[in-house]
């Protein structure tokens, strides 16, 4: 027990001091670009764009849901120290504070509005509210890549064939991961393509990877909404519970930062066998993982726990 204790002691020391060192680089002046993403997802993207002439960083880290963020100590000089902050948009970044500090930041960008933009017949609405969850969908979320060149291009003009050209690798490899993963999914037999996850959340990856045709909306259902809440009726209940059953669905997937609980309150009600997955997927966080890796990651689980 004493020797779990002082290595739980030194991972945290050390990891404080890592989020300490962090914090020191991206305040120094190191003739990079600073672009501030909120979340690992849009991170990925500038880094891949950028790689070493950007200072990149993600405000919101780890397990913390994004919809609901608000702002705490040291995120204000963050974002006043970075020349390109970029969100989602869509309504995904709802917290108050946060929100307020995009729509003044002067090189604030809301990716989702600027893929909604280009592309707005593939955005997603549920009962009228815009879906944010944009980036479930390789294909939809390499809409976002040119706005952020056009950032760097902007700021930074004397690197930008570099950054163009990064822009145009990182497309052709994100739309290739895209057709792998497409494949690998459709293996999987149609009957057991039916997604029951914590939230809403799963949407687009239904559409990009489930689904053949126009039956998607029956294959993915949550009994939250856009936004975990926790609040959870037993219409909620009922309705996912129906699904189950009239689909023979026997497995339903926890999402990795949303509580198991809604999930395992819906298993005990069903009349049928159900089982909870061990591995979570990941939706509005990646872990440490990058994120073609995340989605992969969720390809793999799904088509394994469907496959036994």
């Amino acid at each position: 027990m004493k020797i779990v204790t002082v290595f739980l002691s030194l991972f945290l020391c050390l990891f404080g001091c890592g989020q300490k060192r962090e914090a020191t680089s991206w305040f120094t002046d190191n003739g990079k670009v600073k672009v501030l993403s909120t979340i690992a997802m849009i991170d990925d993207l500038v880094k891949g764009i950028g790689q070493d002439r950007v200072d990149s960083l993600s405000l919101i880290v780890g397990e913390i849901d994004p919809h609901s963020y608000e702002l705490v100590k040291g995120d204000d000089e963050k974002i006043a120290n970075a020349k390109i902050v970029i969100c989602v948009g869509l309504g995904l970044e709802h917290g108050a504070s946060l929100r307020y500090q995009m729509q003044k930041h002067p090189g604030g960008i809301f990716l989702g509005d600027e893929i909604q933009k280009k592309v707005p017949e593939k955005i997603l609405k549920v009962e009228g509210e815009t879906d944010p969850h944009v980036w479930m969908d390789i294909s939809l979320w390499v809409n976002g890549i040119d706005a952020i060149v056009e950032a760097l291009v902007k700021v930074d003009s004397a690197n930008a064939s570099f950054y163009v050209r990064n822009g145009k690798r990182l497309r052709e490899e994100m739309l290739a991961a895209h057709l792998q993963l497409q494949r690998e999914m459709l293996e999987v037999s149609e009957e057991k393509r039916y997604l029951v996850t914590s939230h809403d959340a799963f949407r687009y990856f239904t559409r990009a990877y489930l689904a053949q045709g126009e039956d998607w909306e029956v294959r993915c259902v949550a009994p939250e909404g856009l936004a975990p809440e926790g609040q959870l009726s037993t219409q909620d209940i009922k309705r996912v519970v129906d699904h189950l059953s009239q689909y023979k669905i026997g497995v339903v997937f926890p999402e990795s930062n949303v509580s198991r609980d809604a999930l395992k309150k819906i298993v005990s009600c069903c009349g049928h066998p159900v089982r909870c997955s061990e591995y979570p997927l990941y939706g509005d966080s990646m872990g440490t993982q990058n994120y073609l890796e995340m989605i992969r990651h969720n390809v793999h689980v799904l088509k394994e726990e469907w496959t036994r």
